[in-house]
C-alpha cells in the first residue's frame, strides 16, 4: 500500500510539472500570435474611413473620400472583467468624441454584446476632452455588465484626452484619481473567508451550522446579488498577467488572494467547500432528494484525469488566444444572470436535476477549479518536501 501511495504521489508530481511546462510554452506561443492586424479591424468597424496616416504610435489622421483630414483616431485600452478591452477612439478637431468602436476584447461575448446592443457607445459619443465623467457619474452602466461598461468608458476617455493634449495641443484638465471602492461585496467576502477559516477548525462546535450559513450567504450574496464567483477565467487572467486596476477590482484581488492564501497556509479549499454559490445551489437541490456521494468504482481515475485534461486544454487554449474567458465553460452566469446559450441552459438543467440524487455532480465531475486546486496542492507539497529535505540535510 505504501509503495502504491508513493508511486501515486510521484505520478501526481510528474504530471504537475509537465502541466506547468505546457502552460509556459502556451503562454509564449500565445504572445507571438497576439499581434493581430488592428488596422483591418478598424476598417471593418469604421468603413467611412478611407485613409489612415500614422502620426504617432497607435494614433492616426483620418481622411474622407474628398481627401480631407476630418478627425484623429487613437487606440486605447482598459481592463474589463476578462482582460484588456481595446477601443478605437475618433476625436474631431474640437476635442469631441465623434465615433467609437471596440476593436479587441477579452470579455465574455454574451456580456459585451449586451452592452453594444443597448447602444452604450452612443452615451459616450459627443463627450468632450474637458468633461468630467465616469461610470455612474454622467453615464449609467449596463446591468450585469458593469466591468465591460466601465472599461469602455475609461478607454474612451483616455483616448479622447490623449488626442486633445498630444495632437490638438489643448489644455486637458488634470485627471482625478478614482478612490478604491470598498463596499458590501468586499466586506461580505472577507466575512465569509473569516467564518470559513474559524469554523472549519476541529475545536469549533457549530461547524455544520456555520457552513450552511456561509453557503447560503455565498448563494445569495456572491451568486444572485453580485454574481462574482471564482471562475477559471480568473485563473487564466492571472496567468496572462492581466491585472485589473485596484480601485475598481478590489473584490477580484481579495477573492483570488484569499483562496491562495488559505491554500498556502492551511492547504484547505475554503471557497469551494464553504461558500461557492454554485456548490450551495447543488447542495440545496440535494436536500430535496437526499443526494449522496455516488461511487463510480473503477472509473474514478478515468473521470479525474479526463477532467484534468479538459481543464489543461481550456487553460492552454486561453493562453494561446490570449483571451481568459474564451474557454471558461462554467455555467454560473446561466444560473445567476440567466444569460447563456441554449446548450448552457440544457447543461444547467441536467446538473440541477442530477443534484437531487448525486451530491455536487458539477463540482465532482465537471468543475475546472478542482484540478486547478489539486495542481496547486501538488506544487505546494513538492516545494515543502524539497524545503524539508534540505532542512534535514542541513
Amino acid at each position: 500500500m505504501c509503495k502504491n501511495k508513493t508511486k501515486k504521489k510521484k505520478l501526481e508530481t510528474a504530471m504537475a510539472i509537465i502541466a506547468m511546462i505546457i502552460i509556459v510554452i502556451a503562454w509564449f506561443a500565445g504572445r507571438q500570435l497576439e499581434n493581430s492586424d488592428i488596422l483591418l479591424s478598424i476598417k471593418e468597424k469604421m468603413p467611412e474611413i478611407i485613409k489612415l496616416e500614422e502620426i504617432d504610435n497607435s494614433t492616426y489622421k483620418l481622411y474622407n473620400e474628398e481627401g480631407e483630414n476630418f478627425a484623429y483616431l487613437t487606440i486605447e485600452s482598459s481592463m474589463g472583467y476578462g482582460g484588456p478591452l481595446q477601443m478605437a477612439v475618433v476625436v474631431d478637431s474640437t476635442g469631441c468624441i465623434s465615433n467609437l468602436a471596440v476593436i479587441n476584447s477579452k470579455e465574455t461575448p454574451s456580456y459585451l454584446e449586451k452592452v453594444l446592443d443597448k447602444k452604450f457607445l452612443d452615451k459616450i459619443i459627443g463627450k468632450t476632452y474637458d468633461e468630467e465623467y465616469s461610470l455612474g457619474k454622467g453615464i449609467d452602466g449596463i446591468s450585469s455588465a458593469t466591468y465591460s461598461s466601465r472599461a469602455i468608458v475609461e478607454a474612451s476617455k483616455k483616448g479622447n484626452r490623449f488626442v486633445a493634449a498630444k495632437v490638438l495641443g489643448l489644455h486637458v484638465p488634470k485627471e482625478i484619481r478614482p478612490s478604491i471602492k470598498f463596499g458590501i461585496p468586499e466586506i461580505a467576502l472577507l466575512l465569509l473567508f473569516l467564518v470559513g477559516y474559524i469554523a472549519h477548525k476541529k475545536s469549533f462546535k457549530y461547524t455544520k451550522i456555520a457552513r450552511w450559513g456561509t453557503m447560503l450567504a455565498g448563494l445569495f450574496v456572491i451568486g444572485f446579488s453580485f454574481n462574482q464567483p471564482f471562475t477559471l477565467s480568473m485563473i487564466n487572467q492571472l496567468l496572462l498577467g492581466y491585472f485589473p486596476p485596484l480601485h475598481s477590482h478590489l473584490y477580484w484581488y481579495l477573492l483570488l488572494g484569499g483562496v491562495f492564501f488559505v491554500f498556502t497556509i492551511d492547504n484547505k479549499n475554503a471557497y469551494c467547500s464553504w461558500f461557492c454559490p454554485f456548490g450551495a445551489a447543488q447542495e440545496c437541490m440535494g436536500l430535496v432528494g437526499g443526494a449522496k456521494n455516488r461511487s463510480v468504482g473503477k472509473f474514478k481515475n478515468v473521470f479525474k484525469w479526463a477532467l484534468r485534461a479538459l481543464t489543461l486544454f481550456a487553460i492552454v487554449t486561453a493562453l494561446l488566444l490570449r483571451n481568459p474567458g474564451v474557454t471558461s465553460y462554467e455555467i454560473f452566469g446561466t444560473l445567476f444572470k440567466l444569460t447563456g446559450s441554449s446548450l448552457q441552459f440544457a447543461i444547467l438543467g441536467v446538473v440541477l436535476v442530477s443534484s437531487v440524487f448525486i451530491k455536487r455532480p458539477w463540482c465532482n465531475y465537471l468543475c475546472p477549479l478542482g484540478p486547478v486546486t489539486d495542481h496547486f496542492t501538488n506544487i505546494r507539497r513538492l516545494i515543502l518536501n524539497k524545503w524539508k529535505s534540505k532542512k534535514i540535510k542541513a
